[in-house]
């Protein structure tokens, strides 16, 4: 049989050419014998450096030429960066699918000589509209010293060329999807000059993934899509395999709630979709609408309704817990993972080279305003190693700060819970527990108490529920107990 030979289209930028080796890599992989051929071509968008983004045609600025390329029988395949896509795609191509994605979360440099100075007006590169929505409305108690207002400034240019003007002063801070950072930072040889120029600039900062919740990546940021012409039966074969549903699935959503709202890449909207073992969390934050949406759907067991009196905690009710601190030894690692803020000891200074992760915004939040630089956190959805290996350009080695009663080995205890539960906990019918350890307490003492219907956030308190119950039927996963007593309480 003949070789068969598929010719890859992208735009000229480093990073395009670096996605479309991705791409060419994993055709490679499962099509040893397949012949590749790599081509380039300016976009419109490209070739218009001065004009402000939002100037921009609202429909395949960078994608349109690259399509045309393609309709016309220049290519056989184009490689985009999913994001770029116009909503309708145009007519006699369609989108094969997404290969799988990269972390679709924004990142925040800040200068260092900026984090001394302390500016109460923070001035940060970005010409997205929702970035710089986004920056003034979750920003600025993030950051470890008081910022009354968040200035964005428009910025043209690839990211090689985005981070350079933020190092030579053009603003204090720049905000790009992370995605595109990773993979230049862990590009091969023929990528090395451009991840060392990256490396060189990153000295020179400080970082912060940004959080889902709060700060909801652009509809299909992070994810790489294939674009083929309509009735290429010969190249749809090709490319099949190394599409990846679960991902292309999400994409599809966020795009969908994109739609639903215009379709316009200039409106002030966030969309992220993530798929979890226990469910899909999604986040919507939409300037124009005011929405702001922080959800899980998950299939789990019909819980019935009850009035308030038969939940514990009671609603909205806070639930008396003494937090004291005990005596630990400053973990060795050079990443601390911080279940809560009470969980780093007041005496305890980060040092410049440790990486600190919190559970949670609310942690997140309570860490800044006692002066520590947080580089991200969890959202609340469990304590899965952070992927910032590639940023940090090092294997971090975590230690998680946390109370006494767990035992794992990357775990220490900097203090104790206590919690009086109530005695009239066995006439309750249905539980939230924020942990696995009060879980545990509570059914030595009442057993009776396995066959009531119980409840959790994401995480290791999930864990520890399941493995005690017999009869996983009665147990479900929500995001927090608001939403919890929302869809409990009659």
């Amino acid at each position: 049989a003949r070789p068969v030979r598929v010719r890859l289209l992208s735009r000229a930028s480093a990073l395009a050419r670096l996605q479309t080796a991705i791409v060419e890599c994993a055709l490679r992989a499962v099509h040893p014998s397949l012949i590749t051929e790599c081509i380039t071509r300016t976009s419109a968008g490209d070739q218009d450096q001065t004009s402000p983004l939002w100037k921009l045609p609202t429909k395949g600025a960078f994608t349109a030429d690259l399509s045309q390329a393609l309709l016309s029988g220049e290519a056989d395949v184009v490689v985009h960066s999913y994001k770029d896509l116009p909503i309708e795609m145009p007519e006699g191509s369609s989108i094969a699918g997404a290969l799988p994605r990269a972390d679709a979360r924004d990142l925040l440099l800040v200068r260092e000589r900026v984090i001394e100075e302390r500016p109460d007006h923070l001035r940060v590169l970005s010409s997205s509209p929702r970035r710089a929505w986004l920056l003034g409305e979750a920003v600025p108690p993030l950051l470890p010293w008081p910022v009354t207002s968040v200035e964005a400034i428009a910025v043209r240019g690839n990211i090689e060329t985005r981070v350079r003007k933020l190092i030579e002063g053009e603003a204090h801070a720049l905000v790009i999807a992370k995605a595109a950072l990773d993979r230049m930072l862990a590009a091969g040889e023929a990528f090395a000059a451009e991840a060392a120029t990256l490396r060189s600039y990153l000295s020179e900062c400080r970082w912060m993934v940004l959080p889902m919740r709060e700060f909801p990546w652009a509809p299909a940021q992070g994810a790489l899509a294939i674009e083929i012409a309509n009735g290429r039966d010969d190249i749809r074969p090709i490319v099949d395999p190394i599409v990846c549903r679960n991902t292309t699935a999400a994409v599809d959503e966020e795009r969908q709630i994109l739609s639903a709202r215009g379709g316009g890449c200039h409106q002030a909207l966030g969309a992220a979709v993530l798929a979890k073992p226990f469910g899909r969390v999604i986040s919507v934050r939409d300037k124009d609408t005011g929405e702001s949406r922080w959800e899980l759907r998950v299939a789990r067991p019909s819980f019935p309704r009850v009035t308030a009196d038969r939940i514990w905690p009671d609603a909205g009710a806070t639930v008396p817990v003494d937090r004291m601190p005990v005596s630990a030894g400053r973990p060795a690692t050079d990443g601390w993972w911080i279940a809560r803020a009470e969980a780093l000891p007041v005496d305890w200074t980060p040092s410049p080279d440790t990486l600190v992760w919190a559970a949670g915004t609310q942690t997140w939040r309570r860490l800044a305003a006692r002066g520590v630089w947080v580089a991200g956190c969890a959202d609340a959805l469990g304590d899965e190693r952070p992927e910032i290996d590639v940023l940090a350009g090092r294997s971090v080695a975590w230690t998680r700060l946390t109370h006494a009663g767990v035992c794992d080995d990357d775990a220490i205890a900097t203090y104790a819970v206590s919690v009086d539960l109530p005695d009239d906990l066995p006439a309750r019918s249905h539980f939230f527990w924020t942990s696995g350890e009060l879980f545990k307490r509570a059914i030595a003492r009442w057993p009776s108490l396995r066959g009531a219907w119980h409840a959790s956030g994401p995480g290791r308190t999930r864990d520890a529920i399941i493995g005690e119950l017999e009869d996983t039927t009665r147990y479900g996963v929500w995001l927090d107990r608001a939403s919890w007593e929302k869809d409990i309480c009659l």
